[in-house]
């Protein structure tokens, strides 16, 4: 007796298929989104205080160059009528002493007058100018000039430490600024994983949720290694 032959009937697609491992991914993608979240709070935070303390070095520096340019006029006019005076009385001195020579004695006289005067100006300078009062800048010899560019090195000195300051608080808000912007990129790319992962979600076919699932996937990795290079960087 022959047997009767079945038609064979087609294997039914399975329409749950993969919803379980969408779910797992998408659940990780809210975990790393929330980490990426942690992570561009925190350098955003850091790049503000380090942009606070950058402008704080600046305006300390603008007042320290304020200040600067106040000592350095000072002692420069000081140090600039100090000479003029000493070269004053010298010219007076070898004036009277023509005069001296010529038979003018009371011209000679009010010349030497006009020469101690100066000399006297010039010796009250010299009190009052850095230049001849601190041993690290006065003249080493009899006649000789100070050190006035050692007197400038030391002026400058403290706005030298804070403007390096200031730059070094500049790098560190470019340098977590720029991880800030980073880190809204990853998480701008996970936005793309969620929208794969509920298209995955809403198809019927287990065929094309596998494929949005796995262009998904492919996305968080990119994100993670956003992410990762951020981190180094």
């Amino acid at each position: 007796m022959n047997g009767t032959v079945l038609p064979s009937v087609p294997e039914q697609e399975n329409p749950e298929r993969y919803k379980s491992l969408v779910i797992i991914l998408t659940v990780l993608t809210t975990v790393l989104a929330a980490v990426l979240a942690a992570l561009q709070s925190d350098a955003s935070i850091r790049a503000d205080i380090a942009n606070r303390d950058s402008q704080f070095y600046a305006i300390q520096v603008s007042g320290e160059l304020h200040r600067v340019g106040l000592v350095t006029n000072y002692e420069f006019n000081v140090f600039t009528d100090y000479l003029t005076n000493l070269q004053q009385a010298t010219i007076f001195e070898l004036t009277a002493l023509e005069q001296e020579q010529a038979g003018d004695t009371k011209a000679a006289q009010a010349t030497h007058e006009l020469s101690a005067v100066s000399q006297a100006r010039a010796d009250l300078g010299e009190k009052f100018s850095i230049f001849y009062t601190d041993a690290r800048y006065a003249p080493k010899e009899q006649g000789g000039l100070p050190n006035a560019d050692q007197y400038l090195l030391d002026l400058n000195e403290k706005m030298n430490e804070i403007l390096t300051k200031q730059n070094e608080a500049a790098d560190v808000y470019a340098t977590w600024n720029r991880k800030a912007d980073s880190y809204v990129t990853a998480l701008t790319i996970l936005a793309v994983a969620f929208f794969l992962f509920g298209l995955a979600q809403a198809v019927k076919s287990a065929r094309m949720r596998l494929t949005f699932t796995s262009f998904g996937i492919v996305v968080i990795l990119f994100s993670l290694l956003v992410t990762f290079l951020t981190l180094l960087g």
